[in-house]
C-alpha cells in the first residue's frame, strides 16, 4: 500500500528526549505523511493533496515558511499553483512571508494542495518534497533549514 523510500532525519540519531517526545506523540519529522494522496476539489478547483507535517522541533509562524519543493513523478510542481492548507484554510506559498499571526503547531497535520485538470492515475506515484524553513529560534543569524523527504504514495 504505502512504501517510504526515504526519511530526511534517521530518528535513531535524535537525543535520546526528543525520541521519547516523538514517540509519545507519534509525529515523525518526515515532512511527507504516510498516508495517500487524494484526488479532491477545493473551493471548485479539481487538484489532489498530500499530507504533510512540520518538520521543525518547535511551533513556526507561517512566514518562516521560505519555501516548498515538489515533484511528481519526477516532474517539477510550479510552486504559484500549490496551496498549503492549515485548519481547513488553504494559503498561497507566495503569501506565507506576510503570515506570522498564523502559527504551524508540529502535532498540527497540514495538506499540500495542487491544482490538476485530471485527477492522478490510481497507482503508485513518486513524491519528492524540501521544506524550507527559518528558525526563529535559531540565534546567530537567519539560517535557512531545508527538510527534504521522498515517498512513494498510492492514491486514495
Amino acid at each position: 500500500m504505502l512504501n517510504q523510500t526515504k526519511q530526511n532525519a534517521n530518528e535513531g540519531d535524535l537525543p535520546e528526549g526528543v525520541r521519547a517526545i516523538l514517540a509519545h506523540t507519534g509525529k515523525t519529522r518526515s515532512l511527507l505523511r504516510d498516508q495517500p494522496v487524494r484526488n479532491v476539489i477545493r473551493n471548485g478547483v479539481a487538484g489532489y493533496e498530500i499530507g504533510i507535517n512540520l518538520t521543525s522541533y518547535r511551533a513556526l509562524p507561517l512566514s518562516c515558511i521560505e519555501g516548498l519543493r515538489l515533484k511528481m513523478d519526477g516532474e517539477d510542481v510550479d510552486p504559484s499553483s500549490v496551496l498549503l492548507v492549515l485548519n481547513g484554510i488553504g494559503h498561497k506559498l507566495g503569501d506565507l512571508e506576510k503570515l506570522s499571526h498564523v502559527w504551524w503547531f508540529i502535532l498540527d497535520a497540514a495538506t499540500i494542495f495542487v491544482p490538476r485538470d485530471k485527477p492522478l492515475a490510481p497507482g503508485s506515484h513518486q513524491i519528492d518534497a524540501t521544506l524550507i524553513t527559518v528558525e526563529p529560534y535559531v540565534t546567530g543569524g537567519r539560517f535557512s533549514f531545508y527538510w527534504p523527504a521522498s515517498r512513494v504514495l498510492s492514491v486514495a
